[in-house]
């Protein structure tokens, strides 16, 4: 059964099953076409070694066995040319079959009965059909004409065949009775032929039958709505992230489902409401929400952009301390995607350096996405706070604000701000704001350390209304700190620092981007919680 949303382009086929039928039929018609004309090949190198070659083409058999790979060639041509409807693939190939077995049965009926031609050929085109059966997916039905298309010419050739044969010669191979009527003989072979053939008919459709369900069990399995599921590539707390691909527009779609275990009420709750918000976001530094839905066996799911790039964990692990004008670049980026989030009452609260992405998009380098709003908060809402779970301490320890520690349902934007400063201070630095053995060593420093300033942890001059951003974003008191996202890229674009230029940005990217993507696991990232985890996130009740 399709599933709702998949491109179908006939009855039970899909865009991708009937390319992939294409095909497979394609490489089967080659296949045996190569196969038919490298025996006819060893044909005439025989009759050139043992000097029967003359004899050896004047026969019947010969040219029978020459035009046999003709008609799979075809099929293997018109099916390589341009895609074809399901119906007329299957019906080139059904031709193209016949007509190849016609022309075998046509060989052995031109060769001495009592040598065992009707056996022989009958073996030949067993074989074939059993590993079409195999090779192509197909339903047992279609199998099943087929076979039968190619058993009744094999059965009347056997017949007639039989009634030219010498009886004489017949007899003398010491058969249990002797035959003296070549009619009864010709019956008997025939039968035997056709319920031999009709059991390999069986066999092959009841493999088709296995083939064929499991091929469709592996693909629906694969089948997200109208996305194809290619490959995992991740997996968080909430879901597990998989590399998909859109069934119509072949566009590359990450998409993360809903863990099993998570099947709670509250847990399906809270990732309805992360798409649902996310989707309300529109500014181009914000991962895009496509589509939302559920499986048939009730998973949840959702189908996001495909980011290949970098996380800010990464760059840092790899490069270390940002140049100045870079860091301006992201956390600007990052406070206006933030902004536009808290203008509709949306708290993001796990800001931190894997939840932040740098990629290239559309020909400009070093693009900034900010991800995974699986903790997202709607400040605004009056259910939010009567949830249990939002009444927990949930967050990243490194980058939690000191009221998302004392008072989570209190938290408002301007805990972003403080996770925002904080990431600002890494990517400055290299180094976390507060170090320590456990989370709970963290958390404190963060209700009670004053963070140093980044000028006196490196070893290098710090622009001093940078370092006064900074360290506002992180002061105690919310009150303290800027009143807003907006405020905080504004008074970053103000900064008398140099742009980090496009020219700066693809440099890099070439250097030292690639050799990232190169050097993990996988090659792509996505804007979910299967991205890096520095630390694990609190979510304790």
């Amino acid at each position: 059964m399709i599933k709702p949303g998949f491109v179908s382009t006939e009855a039970g086929q899909t865009t991708d099953s009937r390319e992939f039928l294409q095909q497979r039929v394609a490489a089967f018609g080659r296949t045996v076409a190569v196969i038919l004309l490298l025996s006819l090949i060893g044909r005439l190198l025989l009759g050139v070694a043992f000097g029967y070659l003359r004899g050896e083409v004047a026969h019947a058999s010969f040219w029978a066995h020459a035009v046999s790979w003709i008609p799979v060639a075809c099929v293997w041509l018109i099916c390589r040319s341009r895609p074809l409807q399901t119906r007329t693939i299957q019906i080139v190939e059904g031709i193209g079959l016949v007509l190849t077995s016609i022309a075998l049965v046509a060989m052995g009926a031109n060769l001495p009965a009592a040598a065992g031609a009707a056996t022989t050929t009958a073996y030949s085109l067993s074989f074939g059909l059993i590993a079409r059966a195999i090779f192509v997916p197909s339903t047992a039905r279609h199998t099943t004409w087929l076979g039968l298309a190619i058993g009744i010419p094999l059965v009347v050739a056997v017949y007639l065949n039989f009634l030219t044969v010498d009886l004489d010669v017949w007899n003398s191979h010491g058969f249990f009775r002797v035959i003296e009527d070549r009619s009864t003989l010709a019956r008997s072979q025939s039968i035997q032929i056709g319920f031999a053939w009709s059991l390999t008919t069986l066999l092959a459709a009841w493999a088709t039958r296995v083939i064929y369900g499991l091929r469709k069990d592996v693909r629906d399995a694969k089948k997200l709505g109208q996305y194809m599921v290619e490959e995992k590539l991740g997996e968080g707390g909430m879901g597990t992230v998989y590399r998909a691909q859109h069934g119509l527009l072949k566009r590359p779609t990450a998409i993360k489902l809903l863990s099993p275990e998570r099947n709670a009420p509250e847990d399906i709750d809270r990732f309805r409401r992360e798409v649902q918000m996310t989707a309300k976001l529109r500014h181009p530094n914000t991962v895009t929400i496509y589509d939302y839905g559920c499986t048939e066996d009730g998973t949840f799911y959702y189908a996001m952009e495909l980011l290949d790039g970098v996380t800010l964990l990464e760059i840092v692990q790899a490069d270390g301390q940002l140049p100045e004008s870079r860091v301006i670049h992201i956390m600007r980026q990052c406070a206006m995607a933030l902004h536009e989030a808290h203008a509709i009452g949306l708290v993001h609260r796990d800001i931190k350096p894997n939840n932040i992405m740098m990629t290239q998009q559309g020909g400009a380098h070093d693009v900034t996405k900010v991800l995974d709003f699986g903790l997202v908060k709607n400040v605004d809402s009056k259910v939010d706070t009567t949830k249990t779970w939002t009444e927990a301490i949930i967050g990243t320890p490194r980058f939690m604000s000191p009221e998302q520690i004392l008072d989570p349902p209190s938290v408002d934007a301007r805990s972003d701000l403080y996770a925002l400063g904080a990431v600002g201070y890494y990517l400055l630095t290299g180094r976390f704001v507060f170090e320590g053995t456990n989370p709970i060593e963290i958390c404190a420093q963060h209700l009670s350390a004053i963070p140093e300033p980044p000028s006196a942890v490196v070893e290098r001059d710090i622009n001093s209304d940078l370092e006064r951003i900074i360290m506002r974003c992180l002061e105690k008191k919310r009150d303290n700190r800027p009143a807003s996202a907006a405020e905080i890229a504004e008074q970053l674009h103000g900064l008398p620092i140099d742009r980090w230029s496009q020219p700066h940005a693809a440099q890099w990217w070439e250097r030292a981007g690639k050799e990232i993507m190169m050097c993990r696991d996988h090659d792509a990232a996505v804007g979910s919680l299967a991205t890096i985890q520095a630390e694990p996130v609190l979510t304790k009740r």
